[in-house]
């Protein structure tokens, strides 16, 4: 099994990708503003390399499955993504393909048919602590990058002979909205100097971070403020008040007419309580046999628990301050045992 760490730099990178052909670019099932920003600003550098050799930058495009954020519109073009689909992309038959976001089979399910096989022309680029390093040949990983969309950056640059305060600011815009939305717009412990650096950067370059916020995080349905209330009233505290577990049902999320892809970050909320340590939210996914989407985040201090760690028992990965897995079983079976679990972690 390949290690999980990084064997190529930047420079290299850019390098074998100049030398590509046919492009695919794919990330993990549901893209988040990391993984949309990552792949789009990817495809929109390509995209400009590819033109100025003469060649077809149209077929360039991110494949996303499991569905897209309710902004991507308002972020991307319509020409710039598609549905992931394994005979679209096996008849495309792309020389360099570049997985952002995660390096995780688990994550990676919907493509996994395509991705096998193919190593050697996979590259990965990624942020998180875990993966399966056998996906891609190269693999460029820095876990000490609160957002994937920074190291990204970097290699646009490299690709288009430039640097990141210089990116167009198409590029620049979906790059910030990466690492805004990773850091919870730069309120979560991930945020270091090098995040508002690069984040200072982008804007030099012509990000507008009030339009970015307004088009992507306040233009909520009713409904999901009406399933907040319903899952906060549900929720349950453990180990003295330390744990906070929240529940996201199906009939919940149909009663107040969201989509499952409309419930996520809704454990923001509990982080909130003073007295809470960890916040898990489990949401049903109406797979059969029962699949249970878990999200973990855990507050930074004394006794701080590693949630990537406790991800990793059950299947999952992440951060050591934000990680996630989803856990065959009922939602209830799911959360006792993840009670248990944490209860370890928190010294109980």
């Amino acid at each position: 099994m390949a290690e999980w760490a990084t064997n190529v730099s930047i420079e290299e990178l850019g390098a074998w990708l100049e030398g590509g052909h046919r492009f695919a670019v794919l990330t993990h099932t549901k893209p988040d503003g990391d993984a949309v920003g990552s792949t789009i600003a990817l495809v929109r550098a390509l995209r400009v390399v590819c033109e100025r050799s003469g060649g077809d930058p149209s077929r360039i495009m991110a494949h996303f499955a499991g569905g897209t954020p309710r902004w991507i519109g308002d972020v991307a073009f319509e020409d710039e993504y598609q549905t992931a689909n394994v005979s679209e992309l096996e008849a495309l038959d792309p020389d360099r393909i570049v997985v952002c976001d995660t390096g995780a089979w688990s994550q990676l399910r919907e493509v996994a048919p395509f991705l096998e096989e193919r190593a050697e022309r996979i590259a990965i680029v990624d942020h998180h602590v875990t993966g399966d390093g056998e996906i891609g040949d190269r693999r460029l990983i820095e876990t000490d990058a609160a957002a994937v969309c920074q190291p990204v950056a970097r290699l646009c640059a490299r690709l288009l002979g430039s640097t990141v305060a210089d990116l167009a600011s198409e590029i620049a815009e979906v790059l910030y909205l990466g690492i805004a939305t990773d850091t919870g717009w730069f309120r979560h412990s991930n945020v270091s100097p090098s995040v508002l650096r690069d984040a200072g950067e982008l804007l030099g370059a012509g990000v507008d971070h009030a339009r970015l916020y307004q088009r992507t995080e306040q233009r909520d349905p009713a409904g999901r403020i009406l399933l907040m209330g319903r899952v906060l009233a549900g929720m349950e505290l453990h180990h003295g008040d330390r744990l906070a577990v929240l529940r996201v049902l199906l009939r919940d999320v149909h009663e107040v007419g969201l989509e499952p892809g409309q419930t996520s970050g809704l454990g923001d909320q509990a982080m909130n309580i003073a007295s809470v340590r960890v916040c898990v939210t489990l949401t049903e996914t109406g797979e059969d046999p029962a699949l249970t989407k878990v999200s973990m985040r855990s507050k930074e201090g004394d006794g701080a628990v590693d949630v990537a760690a406790i991800a990793r028992e059950v299947g999952g990965g992440g951060h050591a301050r934000a990680a996630g897995a989803r856990v065959p079983g009922e939602i209830d079976e799911v959360a006792a045992g993840l009670v248990e679990a944490i209860g370890r972690a928190l010294g109980v």
